[in-house]
């Protein structure tokens, strides 16, 4: 009876153990064609787009590299006028919206339009020009006081020419400001002559 159980166990066991194989063999064989028919579709996909895909890339650089050297003027583009003096050393800077005639303008019709100055700078929204002169700016200023008010002088060579006369009035300034008013204050270019009088309104 016993060896009867035995017997049957085992013939069971032997049984299920062929079936379970079968069907790991039979899951291993289908995952291993599955792979090498992706393997070949994706083969077969590759060499029909390659020609394609390569003519693609080529003329996405093509344009990519049209687009940036022929960058044009955007209406909005502000330009930069850069002047070194060489004889008092100043460098002034005077800040521009682009002339119409340059929207839509490359780096070539810029260079062609302003051919004594260097261009420092160029892409669609600014522009710097750059340019020396063997003078002086012109643009010296000297602030003092003069009849209970700040005003301005330019200052060519010695001489001193009134050019502004301010609403300033030096009573309401500090020891300190009145002191160096009476010295004269300097100021190299317009942007800086501003923002002192800024400073003292």
């Amino acid at each position: 009876m016993k060896k009867s159980i035995i017997i049957s166990a085992i013939i069971v066991l032997f049984i299920l153990g062929t079936v379970i194989g079968v069907i790991l063999i039979n899951n291993f064989s289908g995952e291993k064609k599955e792979t090498e028919i992706a393997e070949q579709n994706q083969e077969e996909i590759y060499d029909e787009c390659t020609e394609e895909y390569e003519q693609m890339v080529q003329s996405n650089t093509l344009v990519e590299e049209t687009s940036s050297e022929g960058e044009k003027i955007s209406p909005n583009c502000s330009i930069i006028f850069r002047r070194h003096y060489n004889d008092c050393g100043h460098t002034i800077e005077q800040y521009s919206s682009i002339p119409t005639e340059l929207v839509n303008k490359t780096e070539e019709d810029l260079r062609e339009q302003y051919q004594v100055w260097t261009v420092e700078k160029f892409s669609r929204n600014q522009i710097i020009l750059f340019r020396e002169f063997d003078s002086e700016c012109g643009e010296h200023y000297i602030l003092r006081e003069k009849d209970g008010k700040v005003v301005v002088y330019l200052k060519t060579g010695d001489t001193e020419e009134l050019v502004e006369e301010t609403d300033i009035a030096t009573e309401f300034l500090t020891e300190t400001d009145r002191i160096e008013l009476q010295n004269g204050i300097e100021a190299n270019g317009r942007v800086e002559l501003n923002q002192i009088i800024e400073d003292y309104e």
